[in-house]
């Protein structure tokens, strides 16, 4: 399940989480869309998910293996 953005819905720490990241020197910075305040880093962009899957399982105070599918979307830094 995904939470429509706009909408009044709770997220919960199965659903989908869209991730935004973007370069930051030699890190990757990752942003969760929809839980604010959740945020990481990895070194590699091959560490992305699992860096964000640990965070996104302390956001919620949940086991890791229970975070839903992630949506990783690349942006350009401004």
């Amino acid at each position: 399940m995904s939470i429509a953005h706009g909408t009044d819905a709770l997220p919960l720490v199965g659903d989908t989480h869209h991730l935004t990241v973007v370069r930051s020197g030699r890190w990757w910075a990752i942003k969760a869309d929809n839980l604010p305040g959740c945020h990481s880093q990895a070194r590699r962009r091959s560490k992305i998910k699992t860096a964000a899957r640990d965070a996104i399982a302390l956001w919620f105070d949940a086991d890791k293996a229970e975070v839903g599918p992630l949506v990783v979307n690349f942006a350009n830094p401004d």
